[in-house]
């Protein structure tokens, strides 16, 4: 399963750009959004950049995902009563 997820543009070369998202940078298809300049902010799934986004809809959505995906806390285990 492939998410949509936000991040930061931050090289370009032709119609190819590098995405960093949450700390991993990876290329990504300019095809959709061919204007993009390093410091945009977009949505990429599957390798392509979908949309460029505003700074308040990528903070907006990397919250979302941070909250979803963050791992659970540890719950205590309660101690068995002795008989």
């Amino acid at each position: 399963m492939c998410l949509m997820m936000p991040g930061r543009v931050v090289a370009v070369d032709g119609q190819i750009c590098e995405v960093e998202t949450s700390g991993q940078v990876d290329r990504a298809s300019m095809m959709l959004e061919p204007d993009l300049v390093v410091g945009d902010w977009v949505l990429v799934n599957s390798g392509t950049v979908v949309r460029k986004l505003d700074a308040d809809q990528a903070e907006e959505m990397s919250r979302a995902f941070g909250i979803l995906f963050a791992a659970p806390e540890e719950e205590p285990v309660a101690a068995e009563a002795a008989d």
